[in-house]
């Protein structure tokens, strides 16, 4: 078994209810999911869309990266996210941040996820569920937030369950 860490990201529809059953998908994968951050509202880049839910969840897995990866991507497609513009709205937004404290690079794939440091919406809820350096970072994700600042990002009374 594997601990990985995942960013999940909505903004439209029910963008609580795209959070909380991304997380029952995840776990009827195969992933013991054994920390959930808050949900946090924040706010969108680029600024011409809705605001986003934010949230990161940790678990434990037996697939590989690559088959991970497969997974989220399929819950993406479930949840009814199709192609658009990068960065563009979208209804579920899964991400892999950390898997184990591997460094992973293929063309689909790069482990840890390579903005990390610069997106003050992950590390918000990363500092709620990873205390410590983080892998491959050597820095905590309290101390990057400092750096980035959280204009915009607010945690609220929503919980993943």
């Amino acid at each position: 078994m594997t601990r990985v860490v995942i960013a999940l990201g909505s903004n439209l529809g029910d963008r609580a209810a795209n959070l909380r059953r991304s997380v029952e998908e995840v776990e009827g994968a195969g992933v013991t999911i054994s920390g959930r951050s808050s949900i946090w509202e924040t706010a969108p880049v680029p600024a011409d869309q809705p605001r986003f839910l934010n949230a990161v969840i940790v678990g434990e897995a037996a697939l590989e990266a690559e088959e991970l990866l497969a997974v989220l991507k399929r819950i993406e497609r479930d949840l009814g996210r199709r192609p658009g513009r990068r960065w563009g709205p979208r209804e579920i937004d899964l991400d892999i941040l950390f898997f184990g404290d591997c460094r992973y690079e293929s063309g689909a794939l790069v482990i840890p996820h390579p903005r990390i440091a610069e997106r003050g919406f992950v590390l918000a809820p990363l500092a709620e569920v990873l205390d410590g350096p983080l892998p491959g970072l050597g820095r905590s994700a309290e101390d990057l937030l400092a750096e980035v600042g959280s204009v915009g990002i607010v945690r609220t009374d929503l919980r993943l369950r």
